[in-house]
């Protein structure tokens, strides 16, 4: 049996408990291999009484709970096996009666409905070679490429519908999924996925950033030991797995956690605090020592139990900010102490484990070290690069000379933070456009352009992160309720995109120069700016590597462009971002200076020799 006692109380009310779902939710009790029943424990301060109901009693009102503790209410019910669905009823200080399901339940009844399930946990992981070298795992000096995942989407076992809320056998589920997606990630030699949330949450279009499950593995895609299968798979053959954590706000469907007792129990008091209208949502309240301990033990829950690599922080601003207006005096100091606790308990108790912040504001040492004064993330969305550049694209070639500004800018700023250069999923959403799409130009214009793009992507400082699709040239927007356009890879088009990004990915893990010194002087120069030619040049420094990165994005080939190299300086030619005859190239000395003929549209790596 599992037990809680006065001292629990005290660190979850005071937010220092950070293993809560060792005592809370539903914990089946065994002898041996045989399950006997289950333990249920809930944390209701304002509750006048509570009811487990569920389909082992008819979901009817006999089932009590006892209030063990001031807002603890607990009971055990024996002969519950796994997979038994159940929720609490509520009856509130006011005699109302609220149904509701658990806040700490590891598992949940498929959509649509709204039920927790118990759980039997079996999985073993594999992977000790994995996590022990884990430890030692020095991101900042490594290749980081990551492939964003949602798994609704990325491949179906049937797509004839474009169904807001598709049946649940079109779905694979994660032991499914997992061969198909290790063979495509290692392919392309990314070293991590991302996974779009994966957490309980009602609606498909919310993309999981919704929800109303906090410790429970979505069933969309299976039960939570396919997840781990999932992970371990991933360890097995190198890949991190990273996941998507949403501590600002949730879903205020009737079942979860908003007014969870009839009172805002996790959520602000205030009305005015509580509501986040911009996504029909409510905040919780981070000041709030209950509400703390409720995610410290959920982000460790994850990082113990299912063996996550990395946390993707969503909406950070947001976070920082009340309500987002990024004024100095709008701080959310408590918020704002509360994510530095979680920073220090992952690097404390997960060395190895990379903490990821989605944060589009300018607030400083998002990425400094705490004892430092600074958050303590280990890197940060750059989402000012991503827009200027993405700006830059979106203008016609004639324009680009007055805006040569967008390119160049992300190198000003490079050393304030730790960056993560981000082509996520929102930018190829909402009438956005994919990213091919985004590109000037005719139809063949337009892949060159997004070729030249990411080879430029991927040289500029900064790790990778890459939403699926943009590896095949996907010219459709992503919608979560489709396939991704696989059948494109059979068009010569985005055959040889596909090719040319596979060379891509495969060259930046392999290559030093491009990676080892993102963060630290000496590891990037310009070489040359021609603002009127749209030409950018820049080298990139290992130890012992480097590489001379050439950038045309004009609409015109050009010829005898003088770059500024060190003297007796060799290069030969190691990359292309487009399939054009070597002839058209040329970097030649004349009269002591070095000359470059590139093509138009086109990215070239050269790595010196000499």
């Amino acid at each position: 049996m599992t037990t809680f006692g006065e001292q629990d109380l005290y660190y979850l009310n005071t937010g220092q408990h950070t293993n809560l779902y060792d005592n809370m939710g539903a914990h089946l009790i065994k002898s041996g291999n045989k399950i006997l029943g289950a333990e249920f424990r809930v944390f209701a301060p304002n509750a006048r009484e509570i009811y487990v109901v569920g389909d082992f009693n008819n979901w009817q009102k006999v089932n009590p709970l006892t209030q063990t503790w001031d807002g603890i209410f607990e009971t055990y019910i024996d002969g519950i096996k796994s997979l038994t669905l159940y929720k609490y009823l509520i009856i509130t200080a006011d005699g109302q009666e609220i149904t509701k399901s658990d806040p700490y339940a590891f598992y949940s009844e498929t959509r649509p409905g709204t039920a927790s399930s118990t759980y039997n946990f079996r999985y073993k992981f594999k992977d000790e070679d994995w996590m022990y070298q884990r430890v030692s795992y020095d991101f900042k000096k490594s290749p980081v490429s990551i492939y964003e995942l949602h798994l609704g989407s990325w491949k179906r076992k049937r797509d004839e519908q474009d169904d807001a809320e598709p049946p649940l056998n079109y779905f694979y589920s994660y032991k499914e999924i997992a061969p198909q997606v290790i063979k495509h990630v290692k392919a392309h030699g990314f070293t991590h996925i991302e996974l779009m949330p994966i957490m309980e949450h009602p609606l498909d279009a919310s993309w999981g950033y919704q929800v109303t499950g906090y410790y429970s593995v979505t069933s969309r895609y299976g039960k939570p030991d396919e997840l781990k299968y999932f992970i371990d798979a991933c360890h097995k053959e190198g890949i991190g797995v990273i996941l998507d954590w949403v501590p600002l706000h949730f879903c205020k469907d009737a079942h979860g956690l908003y007014m969870f007792d009839g009172s805002p129990v996790y959520e602000y008091p205030q009305e005015y605090d509580r509501e986040n209208h911009q996504w029909g949502t409510a905040n919780f309240d981070l000041g709030k020592g209950s509400t703390q301990s409720f995610l410290l033990s959920n982000i460790k829950y994850w990082l113990e139990q299912f063996h996550f690599d990395g946390i993707r922080v969503d909406a950070l601003s947001y976070l920082l900010y009340w309500r987002g207006e990024t004024e100095e005096d709008k701080i959310n100091h408590a918020a704002l102490e509360f994510i530095k606790r979680v920073n220090a308990l992952v690097h404390t108790e997960f060395k190895g484990v990379m903490m990821i912040a989605e944060d589009s504001s300018s607030y400083s040492g998002i990425t400094h070290p705490l004892e430092q004064d600074g958050i303590g993330f280990d890197l940060k969305w750059d989402l000012g690069w991503m827009n200027d550049t993405l700006n830059y694209f979106e203008r016609q070639p004639i324009y680009r000379p007055h805006h040569s500004n967008d390119i160049t800018f992300g190198m000003f700023y490079n050393h304030n933070e730790q960056f993560i250069l981000p082509l996520s999923h929102d930018e190829v959403v909402h009438g956005k456009l994919s990213i091919v799409e985004k590109m000037q130009g005719s139809y063949e214009d337009q892949f060159h352009q997004a070729r030249s793009y990411y080879a430029y992507f991927f040289a500029h400082p900064g790790k990778k992160h890459l939403f699926m699709g943009n590896e095949w040239g996907h010219v459709r927007e992503w919608h979560e309720y489709r396939e991704m356009d696989w059948f494109l890879l059979a068009y010569p088009m985005h055959y040889s995109f596909h090719q040319m990004m596979l060379t891509l990915t495969k060259f930046y893990r392999h290559n030093s120069a491009l990676w080892e010194r993102d963060f630290t002087d000496g590891g990037f120069d310009w070489t040359a700016i021609k603002e009127e030619a749209n030409f950018f040049a820049f080298r990139r420094f290992s130890r012992e590597q480097e590489i001379l990165v050439l950038n045309n994005f004009n609409d015109q080939n050009l010829y005898d462009v003088e770059l500024h190299l060190p003297d007796g300086s060799e290069y030969q030619l190691v990359f292309s971002s487009n399939e054009l005859p070597v002839d058209k190239f040329s970097l030649y000395v004349k009269d002591g200076k070095t000359w470059v003929t590139i093509p138009r549209f086109t990215t070239y790596y050269l790595e010196k020799v000499k």
